[in-house]
């Protein structure tokens, strides 16, 4: 109770004025009040939460580190700092953090804020992947099988696609839609291209609905042009040029 009472005047002060005493606060307790200031999501507070969470990072808190990471990147609380960002990811990384895995992973498979370092990037994403997290199952599926940055690998692309639609991902179920469809890696199925365009396409993914048109326009046109005004009116450009033609 005492505990609760403290972050709670700490929280009270730092509305205020966002000088806290940092050291009053454990990393976790440090955490946890940047949690409740970044909910308000005003300028002081996000700008006092950060600080919190990088007052928790420089304690070793893995999650200071990855929401001041996140913070930072996305310019909430201070101006955007992509490159302080992924070293705060690579931080929480080091601690077995997936999600600071993946998205330091997907930094550097992109070379967003950072340099590109593809050869990291897989280690990173698969260690998350591991971990179970969707995001960066996909990510790398997506990467093996675009075969732009990495080389292209369309059983690992299945592999690590098929483990994030395990788990309702759109994007990958789509993915694995243009898989069946296309051939790729595996024996073309349209029944099962079809299949898995819906189930992207019901979380409103307009891509996924733009495909399953394409693939029903000749059998459901009306349902196709249904699918196709719905990608449009979600802003997918793809449709709406469809829709003119």
């Amino acid at each position: 109770m005492k505990h609760s009472i403290t972050i709670a005047l700490m929280l009270f002060t730092m509305a205020a004025a966002p000088l806290p005493a940092f050291a009053e606060l454990s990393p976790i307790e440090a955490v946890a009040a940047a949690d409740d200031l970044a909910k308000k999501g005003d300028a002081a507070s996000l700008e006092a939460a950060l600080k919190l969470y990088l007052s928790a990072a420089e304690r070793g808190a893995p999650w200071g580190q990855y929401n001041a990471a996140e913070m930072l990147y996305e310019g909430k609380g201070a101006p955007q700092d992509r490159a302080r960002a992924a070293e705060l990811y690579g931080q929480a990384a080091e601690q077995g953090n997936p999600w600071a895995q993946y998205k330091l992973g997907a930094m550097l498979m992109k070379g967003d804020g950072v340099a590109p370092l593809p050869s990291r990037a897989v280690t990173l994403l698969d260690a998350a992947a591991r971990e179970g997290n969707i995001w960066a199952n996909y990510e790398l599926g997506d990467a093996y099988l675009q075969g732009q940055i990495i080389p292209r690998d369309l059983t690992r692309a299945k592999f690590y696609l098929e483990r994030a639609a395990a788990k309702n991902n759109a994007w990958a179920l789509l993915r694995l839609g243009e898989i069946y469809r296309d051939g790729l890696g595996v024996t073309a199925s349209a029944t099962d291209a079809k299949t898995l365009l819906e189930q992207s396409a019901v979380q409103k993914n307009a891509f996924a609905m733009v495909a399953l048109a394409e693939m029903i326009a000749t059998d459901e046109p009306a349902r196709a042009r249904s699918l196709l005004t719905e990608a449009a009116a979600l802003g997918n450009a793809d449709a709406k040029a469809k829709l003119a033609q």
